[in-house]
């Protein structure tokens, strides 16, 4: 469990502390044998092995004694020594971060600053509590058309990850986009400190780590800094999430959602289970647009491409191959063929919005049942209820069979359905995994089933 959250300890002890019945936590990631993990393993088991010796030390002591106290002192240890244990690794490995880990990273960090500071790359940085992964991919796929294009892998955004990332860097690219992470005030700043971005992307703000920002206020300051870092220069805003719309002016050239943006008007848009697509205008230009990922809320994102792309110097036609090269990726509105069904997996997505316009695109597409399956969304703080709520409501409109991972939020859902006068079918699942083992049995051909979000072990 320390691995599944990043040997953060904070979120390991919050884990220990919020976890009544272990036996509940499914194992659904396997052990990564880094040298830390074997480190801790070959600590854990040593440190084990010395308690449980000195606890039978002291039981026959207790025996040869004939102490009852000792005796039962011996056998209460004995049962407690595993959460003794859960907790006592901890500090050999806050002491490997504070001796070890840090210093090397300080080191890191200041290299890729130096890198940076010779760097003549355009640089991109993307902020957000949710699509910065999506909007990084999208803007790389386009620019590659035309242009030498570097951008940080996977969901690597904190400091540490965007060092190593600079650390790879030939200093030939022409383009480097970075995704910027956030879980407290003052981490975008850090970060564009860090970068020196030249144009800035804000994909929206919800809920997302709202159990560390502790107020939405604080989340949006937080991402809004990177358009305090900017300045009067280019910063793309979306204008489709209500909490973006609300500290911006929507009618500002630069804000984006499915009308477009930066001049560029979309029309048109269409969603089939083959993509999206939509024309994109500006003055005598015209795109037409074909792009595999799934849902009119693409459309926003991808007229920033656009627009970056024209900003940069590409053709019509390399921005037109650079869209139809987007493809859905890995969980993220990610459909498949079950049995005659179709099964979209975005179980990446783990915000509010994102459920939003997954129902939205469940309902616009023609089949035979809609089933929705969620098991809700962690790190919504005070929101917790609010948000399982309306949830459950905006499924009640939209599916014909529900289907809830049983956990702490199920109930709020629950209850969510019910004020929506929810008269689909409810099925509560306590073993996830074996559901989606078997899902081929749930389902038939016709079906759409659209799987949303993750429950990761250590929120079990």
């Amino acid at each position: 469990m320390l691995q599944n959250t990043e040997y953060r300890l904070r979120e390991y002890i919050k884990w220990l502390h919020r976890t009544s019945d272990f036996r509940r936590v499914i194992n659904r990631r396997q052990l990564d044998y880094t040298v830390k993990a074997k480190l801790i393993l070959m600590f854990t088991w040593l440190l084990l092995l010395a308690m449980y010796v000195a606890i039978s030390l002291l039981m026959v002591w207790a025996v040869w004694s004939s102490s009852v106290l000792f005796a039962a002192l011996a056998g209460l240890l004995f049962l407690i020594t595993p959460v003794f244990l859960a907790y006592l690794i901890t500090i050999p490995l806050w002491l490997l971060q504070v001796f070890v880990q840090k210093p090397i990273e300080r080191k890191m960090i200041k290299r890729a600053k130096r890198i940076l500071a010779s760097h003549k790359g355009h640089r991109i940085a993307i902020a957000g509590s949710y699509g910065k992964t999506t909007a990084k991919e999208i803007i790389a796929s386009v620019l590659s058309e035309g242009k030498k294009v570097a951008f940080t892998p996977g969901n690597m955004n904190t400091p540490i990850g965007i060092s190593r990332f600079v650390s790879t860097l030939r200093g030939d690219e022409e383009v480097l986009i970075f995704e910027l992470g956030e879980e407290k005030v003052g981490d975008v700043k850090r970060l564009c400190e860090l970068v020196k971005p030249d144009v800035g992307v804000i994909t929206g703000i919800n809920e997302a780590h709202l159990s560390s920002f502790g107020t939405l206020e604080n989340t949006a300051s937080t991402i809004f800094e990177l358009r305090d870092y900017l300045g009067d220069r280019t910063v793309y805003k979306n204008c489709e999430s209500p909490l973006v719309a609300t500290r911006i002016d929507c009618t500002d050239e630069y804000a984006y959602g499915r009308h477009g943006t930066d001049g560029w008007k979309a029309s048109g848009g269409k969603v089939d289970f083959h993509g999206t697509k939509f024309v994109a205008q500006k003055g005598k230009r015209k795109i037409m647009v074909h792009s595999g990922l799934l849902g009119l809320h693409q459309i926003g994102i991808i007229t920033v491409a656009i627009a970056i792309a024209e900003s940069l110097g590409l053709t019509d036609h390399q921005i037109v191959s650079g869209i139809s090269k987007t493809v859905p990726f890995e969980h993220r509105m990610s459909p498949t063929q079950l049995g005659g069904a179709t099964v979209i997996d975005d179980t990446y997505n783990g915000n509010s919005e994102g459920v939003h316009v997954g129902l939205d695109l469940l309902k616009s597409l023609p089949a035979k049942r809609r089933i929705y399956v969620t098991p809700g969304l962690v790190d919504q703080g005070s929101k917790t209820k609010e948000v399982h709520v309306t949830i459950g409501k905006q499924i009640a409109t939209v599916a014909d069979i529900t289907v809830l991972m049983k956990n702490s939020v199920t109930d709020y859902i629950v209850e969510g359905l019910k004020s929506g006068g929810y008269d689909g079918k409810l099925v509560v699942i306590d073993n996830p995994l074996e559901f989606y083992t078997n899902l081929d049995h749930f389902v038939a051909s016709g079906d759409i089933v659209l799987m949303q979000n993750d429950w990761p072990d250590n929120y079990a």
